[in-house]
């Protein structure tokens, strides 16, 4: 950065001291709390929040130094083991005690060593999917054990699932920390996404025109993650299309990362609402106010939309995937016959990888399918390559995009 130029924040401060008020609030009265959230991009929000100690003095007023606050993302990490290294960790760095000391004290002794010193602790837990997912949810009854029996031990949970639904109704009762204050948060708004934008063209001495950036936020609807990836195909390849831009692999991978986060019955509201086929029984479900809720879903009026826009290629890609059918062994794209169409090597591929949709078929498999016993002799990476070159070729002659049959490097084939 050249000398007397100011970074530009990844989101407007606006919205910054808006979450630093709602997070840190949950902190300051010792309490704790979930965080509900489309994405997963709290990690940067978080930090930016605890790494400024103006933001911090605003909210938590002039003691705020008393506060020890620190972002762990848990992935698939021990619960228990990742708390206790933090603990321990920002012992030793506020010179707390020692590590040696430390080392011999349970999770709720180095706590209360903490709090003889008058601090307290506000952990900022991400990344919680697979804790909530498993069968054994100790861990999070443990914290909620900690939590309960601590009097300067607060936590707030980022959640990509909607632990509000019914199914989650066991959470309540044995971590009822997760319910203490719940916020739902949305999608950005028009401002933030081109904040974002305005971020990395600074970042990487990079400009896109009003229109294209317009064109980006509208698309996106306010998912971060989606409108980096169109400003890094833009910024990659400058004689690409905004069009372009949205249908690149990358572009497609990441949307069909966000369509899975989606619950099926989530899914098929969101497939309803592009398909223009919602009922009555639709809005007065649970998943529907949800959606609603954090913006995936938009009512203006007597309209509904998606919130992100581009989800929508998603159902579409899958309608294309669905048209094609075997019937008796017979390959049907609608109710189109397509088998004689296709050389034998061709409809025997073809019908593996219908087999397998949307799973990774690998070479060997491809290859004992098309030449029998004796593939060992008669395989070769070219030969397959050559057949998946000729498939798209086919493919595109039939009017389908050829793009539905995706190499998978070192592995194989997905169809999907």
């Amino acid at each position: 950065m050249l000398k007397g130029q100011r970074e530009i924040p990844p989101i407007t401060p606006e919205t910054t001291m808006r979450n630093a008020r709602r997070w840190l609030n949950i902190i300051r009265y010792g309490e704790s709390g979930t965080v509900i959230q489309p994405q997963d991009d709290c990690e940067y929000r978080t930090l930016e929040i605890v790494n400024n100690p103006k933001i911090l003095k605003s909210v938590l007023g002039p003691y705020y130094k008393k506060y020890l606050l620190k972002y762990l993302p848990i992935d698939q990490k021990d619960l228990d083991k990742t708390i206790r290294d933090s603990l321990i960790e920002i012992c030793t760095e506020r010179k707390i005690a020692t590590e040696g000391v430390l080392s011999e004290l349970k999770n709720e002794e180095i706590l209360n060593e903490i709090a003889k010193k008058g601090y307290d602790v506000g952990f900022f837990i991400s990344h919680i999917k697979s804790l909530l997912t498993k069968n054994d949810i100790q861990p999070l009854i443990d914290l909620e054990l900690l939590i309960r029996t601590s009097k300067n031990f607060s936590v707030v949970v980022f959640s990509e699932l909607d632990i509000t639904h019914d199914k989650y109704n066991f959470l309540a009762d044995k971590c009822s920390f997760f319910y203490d204050h719940i916020i739902k948060y949305p999608l950005y708004d028009a401002s933030d996404s081109k904040q974002f934008i305005a971020h990395y063209n600074h970042k990487w001495k990079f400009s896109l025109p009003e229109k294209i950036i317009q064109e980006i936020v509208d698309a996106c609807g306010g998912y971060l993650w989606l409108i980096h990836q169109a400003q890094r195909n833009l910024r990659d390849n400058p004689e690409m299309t905004v069009t372009e831009a949205f249908n690149h692999e990358l572009m497609q991978r990441k949307l069909d990362v966000i369509w899975n986060k989606f619950t099926k019955t989530e899914q098929n509201i969101i497939r309803k609402t592009v398909l223009g086929n919602l009922n009555g029984k639709d809005f007065v479900t649970h998943e529907y106010q949800y959606l609603k809720s954090i913006q995936i879903i938009e009512e203006d009026r007597n309209q509904i939309r998606l919130g992100i826009p581009l989800l929508s290629t998603v159902i579409e890609h899958e309608n294309r995937l669905n048209n094609f059918k075997i019937r008796e062994n017979n390959l049907f794209i609608g109710n189109i016959d397509i088998t004689m169409k296709l050389s034998p090597k061709e409809r025997a591929f073809m019908l593996l990888l219908l087999s397998f949709k949307k799973r990774v078929m690998s070479r060997d498999t491809v290859a004992k399918t098309i030449w029998g016993k004796d593939w060992e002799e008669k395989y070769s990476d070219w030969a397959i390559d050559r057949l998946a070159h000729r498939m798209r070729r086919k493919l595109k002659t039939l009017g389908i995009d050829e793009k539905l049959l995706k190499t998978v490097k070192k592995k194989g084939f997905i169809f999907g």
